[in-house]
């Protein structure tokens, strides 16, 4: 039986965290190295397009993470507004322990529309997957498609937006506030 190869799973760690907390950009191939503990050889095995092609992989892998969390959350009998409550107190509670992180995939989507087109697809697919998530549960609920469209991308575009906000600030204000039109925007 093959072993799972630890070098993948720690450069995908590594640069997980590193994308977060600093972008894209600011992170440089031998900081990931370092923080993961392998040598660039392993970098190159597994990712031959190198930081761009770890990146996407960093993007597909928390996307789903997050994605599949959601889903088991939406797939409850919990109403959709107490499991977008729960969601912003867990961003909150996420910048008040460290303020240089938010979402897994923020930081470097915004910096992949001019710097990758394939960690741009990837952040695309990660934000359609959670996207299409809301918009089932709405739709299960009775919503109608457009709208339920419509809301669960408003929704998701407050989320992003707000912890930008509160990751700018060092305050979870918009974060708050966030909250409270999610709920009106789910109570229509």
């Amino acid at each position: 039986m093959p072993r799972p190869d630890r070098s993948r799973a720690a450069l995908v760690d590594a640069a997980a965290l590193l994308f977060r907390r600093q972008g894209y950009a600011a992170t440089g191939v031998n900081q990931i190295l370092e923080r993961a503990d392998v040598k660039a050889g392993s970098l190159y095995h597994h990712f031959p397009e190198g930081k761009q092609q770890l990146a996407a992989a960093v993007v597909d892998s928390a996307g789903s993470d997050i994605e599949a969390r959601l889903r088991q959350f939406l797939d409850s009998d919990m109403p959709v507004t107490d499991i977008v409550d729960g969601w912003i107190d867990l961003m909150s509670a996420g910048l008040a322990s460290d303020r240089r992180d938010g979402c897994p995939i923020e930081p470097i989507a915004t910096e992949s529309v001019n710097a990758s087109p394939l960690v741009r697809e990837a952040s695309a697919r990660a934000f359609r997957g959670w996207h299409t998530a809301i918009a089932d549960r709405l739709r299960k609920d009775g919503w109608a498609d457009a709208n339920s469209e419509q809301t669960a991308l408003a929704v998701l575009a407050l989320l992003e937006g707000a912890l930008i906000l509160s990751r700018i600030a060092a305050d979870s204000a918009a974060l708050v506030a966030a909250k409270a039109a999610a709920r009106t925007l789910l109570n229509a």
